[in-house]
């Protein structure tokens, strides 16, 4: 699938109503076979009012998508409007990666990590830090679902280079097993870690949350 991932901020007195109107009328537009709009929860970091999350079926698709006048061409002017959007951390990317543990999970707790791997060596590094990182929802019981992909194109505050997304029965999942797990502080933290030798993760990232009802992961039944 290819996927396109915006963080939303919405302005200071906005019409929040209008906006989410505006956001879901351009998410039924011709070539969206799957989409997502949900408000975060409390305390995100980095990680704006709203998860809107869409997906198609290939490349072609979100670019006739992203000219249409009902689509991409209606909510540019909506995100580009001062009075409704604040801030839009955005990510268009080809689906990599990605794990689902038996169960078939279709609500829960969504999570996504948009990540600018601006400091790395060379491309082994980057590929090392992608396997370790897909290798957490191996490893991590309460991620169900599971994608690492790269980042096509970005917006907002950093170039961003990859998009890190775990599905959960509940917010718990992520904020216990999922943080407390020796993978994580024991392999993945050095490269978000200046101190280390490993480290080419941007300090700046945005770390998101939200529920969801049917799996942005899972492949599409």
């Amino acid at each position: 699938m290819f996927k396109l991932t915006k963080l939303i901020t919405a302005a200071e007195g906005a019409d929040r109503s209008t906006l989410e109107a505006a956001l879901n009328s351009a998410a039924k537009a011709n070539g969206v076979v799957r989409s997502m709009l949900n408000p975060t929860y409390p305390n995100v970091y980095n990680g704006g009012d709203y998860i809107w999350h869409m997906q198609f079926n290939d490349e072609a698709a979100y670019r006739a998508w992203q000219a249409d006048d009902a689509g991409g061409k209606a909510i540019d002017a909506v995100i580009a409007d001062p009075s409704q959007v604040k801030l839009a951390e955005s990510a268009l990317y080809e689906g990599g990666r990605s794990g689902s543990k038996p169960g078939g999970l279709n609500k829960g707790a969504y999570r996504t990590l948009f990540l600018s791997v601006n400091k790395a060596p060379n491309e082994a590094a980057i590929k090392k830090f992608d396997d370790e990182t897909y290798m957490m929802g191996v490893y991590i019981h309460t991620i169900k679902n599971w994608q690492v992909s790269r980042v096509k194109e970005a917006s907002g505050s950093r170039p961003w280079t990859h998009i890190w997304e775990q599905e959960y029965e509940d917010i718990s999942g992520l904020h216990g097993a999922y943080m407390l797990h020796p993978h994580h502080w024991g392999h993945i933290d050095r490269w978000y870690d200046p101190e280390c030798t490993d480290y080419m993760v941007d300090t700046f990232l945005c770390h998101t949350f939200c529920n969801f009802d049917g799996s942005m992961i899972a492949p599409k039944g």
